[in-house]
């Protein structure tokens, strides 16, 4: 099989290159919130308005900096950048494993992401991510060695549920790392949050959970489609939590089910018409996405307020 083809990897990179400059560019612009006695407009240049519930803001680009805590711009000013994201594909033993290994790497898809991502942050450590055999369906991000772990077993599992209905190589290509994106950018969001010390709050799972979906839902319609194989995974996990009734109520994470909702809402919410489907087929309750432009608007504002402070001059 052919490695990811050169259109396709131009497309990731120059979306993912794009989606990440965007806090910037939104910090230069100005964000002006008219307010009525019900509900308010969020308007920002060369972004659809957005129905807000309520408030009296206007918010510019002073605004946003000056939203970041007293403590965090003190450590933003202390922080050196010496460290790098780094990407390690180590070797298969089970051959089980040898092809998702060889797509992975011969794309480079997430060496040129990491390549973005250090051009543009600010990074006090190294952060080290091991592509490898695990024994187990996982992934996860080490604080106390800062390294980020995605495991061969859980993309495989991921890649055989996905691409049972794809009809050409470039598409069974994608959907490989479409497997693996939103993972990815899941347990990067959990190594800035502890390496820049972010202040966020409510579960850290959920905040993560936010981050990779609010990441590739900007990156166009290959982030998309990454987006949407994380809220798969997460509905096909919720059915067998349910079949095998092992339902974590005290877990760090939400239940997969919730998951499944929060991240659909997010979807829709980033393109309410295009995604419509998600409601008419049920798949996200009515009444649930009546919220849900909103919600995304939130959860992308708060990310850019976040992150301002370590982007590289």
């Amino acid at each position: 099989m052919n490695i990811l083809p050169d259109r396709l990897r131009r497309i990731y990179v120059t979306l993912m290159s794009l989606v990440l400059l965007t806090p910037v560019l939104i910090s230069c612009t100005e964000i002006d919130i008219e307010s009525s006695s019900t509900e308010s407009e969020i308007s920002v240049t060369a972004t659809p308005i957005v129905k807000a519930r309520s408030g009296n803001v206007k918010v510019t680009t002073s605004a946003i900096n000056s939203r970041t805590t007293t403590q965090q711009t003190a450590q933003t000013d202390e922080l050196e950048d010496t460290g790098d994201i780094l990407i390690f594909h180590t070797p298969v033993e089970d051959e089980t494993y040898q092809e998702v290994h060889d797509i992975i790497k011969e794309s480079q898809i997430f060496e040129e992401i990491a390549a973005t991502i250090n051009e543009l942050l600010i990074l006090p450590n190294d952060i080290p991510v091991y592509f490898m055999e695990c024994g187990e369906e996982n992934a996860y991000y080490d604080p106390s060695s800062v390294e980020i772990t995605m495991c061969y077993e859980l993309i495989e599992r991921y890649k055989e549920i996905f691409t049972e209905e794809v009809e050409t190589d470039e598409e069974y290509i994608a959907e490989v790392i479409n497997a693996g994106l939103f993972t990815f950018f899941h347990e990067l969001g959990h190594a800035l949050v502890d390496q820049l010390e972010l202040p966020i709050t409510g579960r850290e799972e959920d905040v993560v959970d936010e981050f990779a979906a609010i990441i590739l839902l900007q990156a166009g319609e290959e982030g998309e489609n990454a987006v949407l194989s994380g809220v798969w995974q997460f509905a096909v996990d919720a059915e067998e939590e349910a079949e095998l009734e092992e339902l974590t109520y005290w877990g760090e994470h939400s239940l997969d089910i919730q998951r499944y909702y929060n991240m659909a809402c997010l979807v829709y919410g980033s393109n309410p018409e295009k995604y419509q489907f998600l409601v008419e087929d049920e798949d996200l309750p009515a009444e649930r996405a009546e919220g849900c432009e909103y919600e995304y608007a939130q959860k992308s504002q708060s990310w850019e307020v976040l992150l301002f402070p370590y982007y590289k001059e």
